[in-house]
């Protein structure tokens, strides 16, 4: 009960966990300019200097969009993963930024780190402008808890059957709004523009009319390809409101999301603009529909893409032919997101399709004349366990993979024509360089001596394996460039101001590749001797990636309202091209108009444009010296219905939560506590420390290490009995429990993610406090008495697996695994049958020692059966080695986390077994409702079946075992555009009817009903 409680009671309110991990093996340093602290270790000092430099640069641009400053900001720089991306902490005034540069598929090519910190300081800045109270409180919370029917005489009362908690948001920015400011950030700057790409997926998506809806486009929580599109919506329509309505109504909005009586941004455009929501998404859908229809037609009527050859998947990307009539490709198939892609064989007459190598996103090549294939792919096997990228071989005899190389981040491999050398990208610092090595994945060198943040991509040799072709950028356009393989003659071969991307080399020695010369991704032929260049696709979408067999073939991975697919495209089907006809392009889409707010002035746009960021900031570094956030407060007023006997005003208990961490998330602490009228309490305090263990550190250990501490008081009014030979008398009194525990505890990653081990120390301490009262027939007064009738400790080794499948429904219906295997050496003191010696004048409780070891595990594996369509069995066994110990110390198997079909106290003992088979299938998918601030999303349910008893002594028969059954409804929301809000009704019938005896009463459970539900952030308690 106690751990279930406390874990329940004290529900961690987490609105914006973000991957947030410290690396203790590193050095943390600090620079400081006038508005922003920069932490980072050594290896990232470029990029943090550079970040100092653009971030003060912005920041009153930013700031003045918005009428809003913030109070200092802390960047905190990392390179320590092959991990791109940027966060924004807006309750903590904290920005991370990764350093390496993203290179994203539905993203065009922008200098990485203006782009980036321009983009999140726009979030810090937009979002506190909108919220209602302030960075300190970030909600309010409504919470209730009702438990089941108490029926057995030594418990004070059930155990939990509906537990709700839910927020009432001070912040309620729409994700198209966020995003779409984040990305229009200042126009004038240009760092992250209406490129080519954004235009591909808005352009695909209006005229195939899949739009993301208005009440899509507010939340998240899709796949990769609908989350970009929510970006991508976003920036589009908030260009849309610049341009006709003007600039300064992006600032006028966000401050009236600010409002107290608004919860959701169609009360703020009507207040701005005098139109609804609704109203304004019609008005710019339209606009953009028949634009795009128009600009299009000629390129529609004279279509040139070739044949799509992988339909499944919206992520098929890098084909090569393997010969000519099998191509090896990237592909997420059907899966959700982009990062779940793995290597497929087709071939190209039978359509048959092979897996080859799982988990892998990055460039394949084929060793010419071997049946073996180069790829890179994430790992964590590397002394710091950090996430880069090294290069494997594949042999598609043997089917088995081998590592090359250990430590490089080499990326995006290419086999040269000799197979003798292997050229690759690597990152460091923000910055990519060309890398090469033997066919063996040694001999590394160093072919480019880049150093300011340029980026490189996609290497491949020239048909000789002389030179190496390869795209290059450092601002906004990509170029293609060239080195030989000693290092020299870097040059530039096609520079015209467009992106061009994805050379290769047909057999004639013409270059292939991509470009947005005409507004729209297709590609090219180039002759290296004349410079001359023709087009020889005319594409809706996009082209991109083209690999050439020696007939003059083509298969290139091309962008439909579906992804990216994999087309075909016969050499003659490439001469077919009529070259004047194309899409028109607007540089200024979709009004070719702006009516910016004029805040800013030529002199600073001049500047903010024309930057140089290889020329830095002269800041003195300093070693980190800890910064903490300020402390979040979260009220929050608690509805307990623990027991009947309390009237309805001491029920509510109001209470907080508070929070703070460390900058670098080196310490944090969570705490909470809540009391009622009747001074019962729930108070707790969580603090973890996750910086170096000096003994352990030198080991090669990194645990987190933390304490935990609990408090929980009851009160109940119990009656006393006194006999005597004469009569019998009683009376009442008021009795506390109090409820005390702290943990110690150390957790480790094992080899992998997912894989986690914890130590954790237990000590426990029970008292009831008996208030004092005066003896029946008498004026005798009893003095308050305490009796700490439990004290105990308890060493705790737990480990625990974790492997589910990332997709968009994998919080409502998991596919995977879990498990967690724990062993407790518990050494008790306990009173169980209230002995007591009177030891000077004062009655001292008679312990019994209970010293005995726990084992127990829980394994639930998620089957997808059909699309889904889920089958989830779960085991469940304990068992307490030794002689029997009192049922105080027993395994629960009912109620709400257990077998629900019987109540939490119904069966127990010192040995379990359980299981469970659930089938869940979704009612609804896509339901796309919104009402008010909620919006509903989908509905699942589930069926399933118990078999499960606890007994103490000799397993009993199967046929003794209790059998039960139920239903589940789960209701997936959004609330307040940022909180996922899950809502579970469940129904479990038992079959089988017995009785226990418990303090010489006779307590009857089954064929019955019982009913749990709640609302919570997800279904996982």
């Amino acid at each position: 009960m106690k751990k279930f409680l406390y874990t329940i009671l004290f529900i961690p309110i987490l609105i914006y966990a973000q991957f947030n991990e410290y690396e203790p093996e590193y050095e943390w340093l600090t620079i400081k300019g006038e508005h922003v602290f920069v932490h980072y270790h050594p290896e990232a000092e470029r990029t943090a200097k550079t970040v100092l430099k653009i971030a003060e640069e912005v920041w009153e641009p930013i700031t003045s969009l918005y009428e809003y400053e913030p109070e200092p900001v802390h960047f905190v720089i990392k390179d320590i993963d092959d991990y791109s991306n940027g966060a924004t902490y807006f309750f903590d005034n904290k920005i991370e930024i990764w350093a390496s540069a993203l290179d994203f598929d539905l993203r065009g090519t922008h200098n990485w780190l203006r782009n980036v910190i321009s983009h999140e300081f726009t979030h810090m800045v937009q979002i506190q402008s909108a919220m209602k109270l302030g960075r300190k409180i970030p909600a309010i919370y409504f919470q209730f808890m009702n438990y089941e029917k108490k029926r057995r005489p030594d418990i004070l009362y059930g155990f939990p059957n509906f537990i709700a908690s839910y927020p009432i948001a001070t912040v309620n920015v729409p994700a198209w709004f966020a995003e779409g400011t984040a990305q229009y950030m200042r126009k004038e700057f240009g760092y992250d523009d209406w490129d080519t790409h954004r235009d591909m997926i808005l352009r695909c998506y209006a005229l195939d009319n899949k739009l993301l809806t208005w009440n899509q486009m507010g939340v998240f929580d899709k796949t990769s390809l609908g989350n970009e599109s929510v970006y991508n919506s976003g920036f589009a329509l908030v260009r849309y409101i610049s341009q006709k309505y003007g600039e300064d109504k992006i600032q006028k909005i966000s401050r009236l999301l600010g409002k107290l009586s608004n919860f959701t941004i169609d009360a703020a455009i009507k207040d701005v603009l005098g139109i609804t929501g609704e109203d304004l998404y019609n008005e710019w859908t339209e606009f953009i529909k028949k634009d795009y229809r128009d600009r299009i037609a000629d390129v529609i009527n004279n279509k040139i893409e070739g044949e799509i050859i992988t339909p499944v998947g919206f992520g098929n990307f890098y084909p090569v032919f393997i010969d000519n009539t099998k191509i090896a490709y990237i592909s997420n198939k059907e899966n959700d997101y982009f990062g779940l892609s793995s290597i497929y064989l087709l071939d190209l007459k039978t359509k048959k399709e092979k897996l080859l190598v799982p988990q892998v996103r990055s460039t394949i090549s084929k060793i010419p004349g071997e049946n073996k294939l180069v790829y890179a792919k994430l790992s964590d096997d590397n002394p710091r366990w950090n996430n880069i990228h090294d290069l494997y071989v594949y042999d598609m005899n043997t089917g088995k993979s081998k590592r090359l190389t250990f430590g490089l981040r080499a990326n995006n491999p290419s086999v040269s024509p000799d197979g003798e050398k292997i050229v690759f990208l690597f990152q460091r610092d923000g910055t990519t360089n060309i890398g090469i090595v033997n066919i063996d994945g040694k001999g590394f060198k160093q072919l480019t001596l880049f150093n300011s943040g340029e980026q490189v991509y996609n290497p491949k040799f020239s048909p000789d394996g002389s030179f190496i072709v390869f795209g290059y950028s450092l601002k906004n356009t990509r170029e293609i460039a060239k080195v030989n393989i000693d290092g020299s003659d870097f040059s530039i071969l096609i520079h015209n101001g467009y992106d061009n991307r994805d050379a290769v080399f047909d057999n004639e020695g013409n270059l292939i590749f991509s470009s947005d010369e005409t507004g729209i991704f297709n590609l090219y032929k180039m002759n290296l001797s004349t410079k001359e260049i023709h087009r020889i696709t005319n594409v809706v979408g996009g082209a991109f990636q083209p690999a050439i067999d020696n007939s003059g073939n083509i298969v290139y991975s091309g962008y439909t309202s579906d992804g990216f697919k994999i087309f075909y495209l016969s050499k003659e089907d490439q001469k077919k091209v009529d070259e004047s006809k194309k899409y028109v392009w607007r540089n200024n889409p979709p009004l070719s108009k702006d009516q910016p707010k004029g805040d800013l002035d030529k002199d600073k746009i001049y500047h903010l444009i024309n930057y140089d960021d290889t020329k830095l900031l002269n800041a003195e570094s300093k070693k980190y010296s800890g910064y903490f956030s300020r402390v979040s407060i979260i009220p929050f007023i608690r509805y307990d219905n623990y027991t009947t006997s309390n009237n309805a005003i001491d029920r509510i208990k109001p209470g907080i939560y508070i929070a703070s961490s460390d900058y670098l998330n080196r310490f944090s602490f969570f705490a909470g506590g809540a009391i009622n009228k009747l001074f019962e309490r729930d108070l707790f305090l969580s603090f973890e420390y996750r910086d170096k263990l000096p003994i352990l550190f030198k080991l090669g250990l990194r645990p987190e290490a933390g304490v935990e501490l609990y408090s929980v008081s009851r009160k109940a009014n119990t009656l006393i009995i006194f006999d005597s030979l004469d009569a019998s008398y009683n009376t009442r009194t008021d009795v506390t429990y109090n409820l005390f525990e702290s943990d110690f505890f150390l957790r480790h990653k094992i080899i992998t993610e997912g894989n986690n081990l914890e130590f954790r120390f237990i000590f426990s301490s029970y008292t009831a406090t008996l208030s004092s009262f005066i003896f029946p027939n008498s004026t005798l007064l009893y003095p308050t008495t305490n009796d700490t009738y439990f004290i105990g400790k308890d060493f705790q080794v737990k480990y625990v697996h974790e492997a589910i499948k990332p997709t968009i429904d994998s919080d409502i219906n998991p596919v995977g695994r879990k498990i967690e295997l724990k062993y407790d050496y518990e050494f008790n003191r306990y009173n169980p049958d209230g002995k007591y010696n009177v030891e000077d004048g004062i009655l001292k409780p008679v312990y019994d020692n209970f010293n005995f070891h726990r084992i127990e595990l829980n394994w639930k594996e998620y089957i997808e059966i059909l699309k889904d369509h889920t089958l989830t069995a779960q085991l469940r066994a304990g068992t307490i080695l030794g002689p029997t110990v009192p049922d105080f110390f027993d395994f629960y198997l009912g109620g709400l986390i257990g077998m629900k079909s019987y109540p939490f106290y119904s069966i127990s003992g010192n040995e379990l077994g359980w299981i469970n088979l659930t089938y869940r299938f979704p009612l609804f998918k896509n339901i796309d409702k919104r009402i008010g601030h909620l919006y509903i999303d989908k509905i699942y349910m589930s069926v399933y079946g118990d078999l499960g008893n606890a007994w103490n002594g000799k397993i009993p028969s199967i046929k003794n075992f209790k059998k039960g059954a139920g239903i589940e409804l789960r209701i997936k929301m959004n609330s307040f555009y940022l909180f996922p809000t899950s809502l579970f009704f469940n129904a479990a019938y038992s079959f089988d009817k017995y009785s226990r005896k418990i303090l010489g009463e006779n307590v009857t459970y089954g064929k019955e009903w019982n009913f749990y539900g709640g609302i919570l952030f997800d279904f996982n308690f």
